[in-house]
């Protein structure tokens, strides 16, 4: 699933270029945001990104680190695979009293 620049930015229906197929799968990740462990549940992730789901709220721009395990047969793993990703939070928000946050992944490597 990809999508496209819909208008300009500033216009009400502005919405980001996503270059990356977005896979809508939850997976459990342990979170590492200035010192602080987290726990969070994945939405949708990507090659270059994640939507995260939280207990508590994460603010733009924040640095973060997580690991996440991928269990054989997702995502077209035969074999369970886990993750380490470094990368910043660039938009965080509420949506139906839970805090959301979506992430950049600037940088990942398999354990």
């Amino acid at each position: 699933m990809e999508s496209t620049l819909c208008s300009s930015p500033g216009t009400r229906d502005w919405r980001p270029f996503r270059g990356a197929v977005r896979y809508p799968v939850q997976l459990r990740v342990t979170l590492l945001a200035e010192g602080h462990e987290y726990e969070a549940l994945t939405e949708d992730l990507s090659a270059s990104g994640a939507l995260l789901r939280l207990r508590n709220p994460l603010r733009e721009e924040q640095q973060i680190e997580f690991l996440l395990e991928i269990p054989a047969g997702t995502l077209e793993f035969s074999v369970t695979a886990a993750v380490h990703c470094s990368g910043r939070i660039v938009r965080s928000y509420w949506n139906h009293g839970m805090p959301f946050a979506a992430a950049v992944i600037d940088e990942y490597r398999f354990q």
